[in-house]
């Protein structure tokens, strides 16, 4: 799993939630995650859309390019808002709205294991 957060205050949330019996590998920005994504097979990755200038929509078009199988879920904030046709169009199968909660973990495991 790759987790991309432009907001490095949400990363502890984050890893108290998902990484409780899963590997959560974190990548502050659209450069890093792309490498992890290049060295590592991930199975979902969470993609920020509220990084710099829209870096959280290049990188999912990216993502979706060059690892077509992952499932990619998209965080945002009141910033960004997707119907669920512009969803499908970017190419997440899901978008969860910040601040992270316990909700967020049945959604990820769920996406998750579809791909398992």
């Amino acid at each position: 799993m790759i987790l991309v957060v432009g907001d490095p205050t949400v990363l502890d949330k984050a890893l108290q939630i998902l990484n409780r019996d899963r590997q959560v590998f974190l990548a502050l920005d659209a450069a890093q995650a792309l490498e992890l994504a290049g060295n590592l097979a991930f199975s979902v990755a969470l993609v920020d859309l509220d990084l710099a200038a829209g870096a959280g929509f290049d990188l999912i078009r990216t993502l979706r390019r060059s690892v077509p199988v992952l499932q990619i879920i998209a965080i945002t904030n009141a910033t960004y808002s997707l119907s669920p046709e512009d969803a499908q169009k970017l190419g997440v199968v899901a978008v969860l709205k910040k601040p992270i909660t316990l909700d967020w973990k049945p959604v990820v495991e769920r996406i998750r294991a579809r791909r398992a």
